[in-house]
Parts: C-alpha cells; sequence; structure tokens
C-alpha cells in the first residue's frame, strides 16, 4: 500500500440533521400489478411492427367494452382516432384485434 497519498478532506458537520423525518402517505390505493399489466399491454401494441400509425383495439372498462383504434399515448390518457382521450388508470383489458 502507498503511504504516500493525500489525506482526504472531510468537512465536519456541526448541526443536527433532520433528514427523512417526514413521510408522505397516500390514502388512494393503486394497483400496481394490474396498472404495470395494462401499460405492458399498451407499451407492446405500440412496440407491435404492425403499429405504424394505428392500431384497431378492444378495450373493457367496468362493463363497457369499446372497440376503437388508438393512434397515441400520453402519461394518463391513450389517443383515439376520433379525437376521444381514454384514461389508462380506467381499462380493466386491452387487446389488439
Amino acid at each position: 500500500m502507498n503511504k504516500n497519498l493525500p489525506k482526504v478532506f472531510a468537512n465536519p458537520i456541526n448541526k443536527q440533521l433532520n433528514n427523512n423525518k417526514e413521510v408522505f402517505l397516500s390514502t388512494e390505493e393503486i394497483r400496481y400489478d394490474r396498472m404495470d399489466n395494462i401499460l405492458g399491454k399498451i407499451n407492446e401494441i405500440f412496440a407491435n411492427p404492425h403499429h405504424v400509425y394505428k392500431s384497431k383495439v378492444e378495450i373493457r372498462m367496468g362493463n363497457d367494452v369499446i372497440n376503437t383504434v388508438i393512434v397515441g399515448k400520453t402519461n394518463k390518457e391513450l389517443l383515439t382516432l376520433n379525437g376521444d382521450k381514454i384514461n389508462i388508470k380506467d381499462i380493466d383489458y386491452i387487446e389488439r384485434l
């Protein structure tokens, strides 16, 4: 070991640290496994080589079944060819037709 190395300067901490004393807890229940599955399906649809500009899909939201053509997405919504926006959090199932 080389003993000719310079010493490392460490600035002394002369005050009380209060890091991570506050915690935020949300009461909104989010089902991550379902959302991860839905987001994975959506990304799969857009990454498909058959998706050039638009894809015809079947979307189930609760008791509603929608057959539509999607052309894009944002962080929270799917954009359809006829100008509608579908909230991704409301989607229970999505499949490319």
